[in-house]
């Protein structure tokens, strides 16, 4: 029956999930040098570190509060200031490097206005944002199955198709298409699966957290201790300045990453910090003070149960942020093979269907 055999189903997920696959990945591998590309994009970003945090807060406090989420803080590989309004823009700035200059907006990005957005909000939602990751995710457990369904049904018993096609001139070219492309699948497969595999865990993060935890039997996670009470400071009283050198003297050996905006009087000032320890880019230890600067809570990745740590190596892994220039172009390659993939197995099909349907026509 069709519907048992794994020939059907590879080749029905192939020719309805192929498409969306290679787009995925084929975005991905752009989103890799997003960096790059930004600078190559807009010239103005092509700016010098100002690792100061007195000047990165002159920044930070002239612009109004309320209508920001969180800023990402400048480091060698992006020496601006980037920071996210409430509706999804992103704002570029240079910091000043004395206090007579004053801040500069380099650029403004509103979603979808240029190439690398709409790469990232088709990799991250598939242009459906409002469903977050649900979509990636279903993308992510199909092209698992088509992946499993595709070396069931040629492997192990057909390894006379590992040739390399170019030395079977003689053969139809169906059939030489068939061999690329299942010399590639079979060839490429360890960097597929990690690839598909970090990208569904991250859609089904929480799921994901919850399944390393148990398998690796984590304790309960503690309870957080209560933080010391401190009095309402209206939003327009910020003082950057203060908070990222307190944050620095906090965390001497860390790179602080994102700070939060606070959203009413009552709220503390969040800090996300990378410990030499962690691979995670933005960091995943929680540094938060009060408005007068006096440290509230301070968490440390490396103090997390082993599976909640295990579980924060995924995202590296999927954005090549571990590994070297080596792993990053080994990435990227990965995210053009579904595209090869799919070209050669369309072909294939072509193929075969036009030999089966010649001798009714010649009839």
């Amino acid at each position: 029956m069709n519907l048992l055999r794994s020939r059907f189903w590879h080749r029905l997920l192939g020719l309805w999930l192929g498409a969306v696959l290679l787009l995925v990945c084929l975005t991905g591998s752009i989103l890799l040098f997003k960096n790059p590309l930004l600078q190559w994009l807009y010239p103005q970003l092509q700016i010098s570190l100002v690792d100061d945090p007195q000047a990165q807060g002159r920044v930070l406090d002239s612009l109004d509060q309320s209508q920001y989420g969180f800023a990402r803080l400048p480091h060698t590989e992006r020496p601006w200031l980037e920071l996210s309004r409430h509706d999804g823009t992103l704002e570029y700035w240079a910091v000043p490097a004395n206090a007579a200059e004053t801040p500069q907006l380099l650029l403004s990005r509103a979603p979808y206005s240029d190439v690398l957005d709409w790469c990232y909000q088709l990799h991250l939602y598939l242009l459906v944002k409002s469903w977050k990751h649900q979509l990636t995710g279903i993308v992510g457990i199909a092209a698992l199955l088509l992946l499993i369904a595709g070396l069931k049904t040629q492997w192990p018993r057909r390894w006379r198709m590992l040739k390399w096609p170019l030395r079977s001139r003689a053969l139809p070219g169906w059939q030489r298409d068939r061999q690329w492309h299942y010399l590639i699948g079979v060839f490429s497969l360890p960097l597929l699966l990690l690839v598909i595999l970090t990208g569904t865990a991250m859609a089904y993060n929480a799921q994901t957290q919850q399944f390393i935890s148990w398998l690796l039997q984590d304790p309960p996670q503690p309870k957080a201790a209560p933080e010391p009470a401190f009095q309402a400071t209206t939003l327009t009283a910020a003082n950057w300045g203060l908070w990222l050198s307190t944050a620095r003297k906090v965390l001497p050996d860390a790179q602080l990453r994102l700070a939060s905006f606070r959203k009413s009087p009552t709220d503390a000032v969040q800090f996300r910090a990378q410990l030499p320890e962690e691979w995670h880019p933005n960091g995943r230890t929680v540094l938060r003070l009060a408005p007068d600067g006096s440290l509230l809570s301070l968490q440390r990745a490396t103090e997390l149960a082993p599976g909640r740590q295990l579980s924060q190596l995924i995202y590296p892994l999927h954005v090549a942020a571990v590994g070297g220039p080596l792993y990053l172009w080994l990435l990227c390659v990965s995210g053009l093979l579904p595209a090869l993939l799919w070209w050669f197995g369309w072909r294939w099909r072509q193929g075969r269907l036009q030999k089966e349907s010649a001798p009714a026509a010649q009839r």
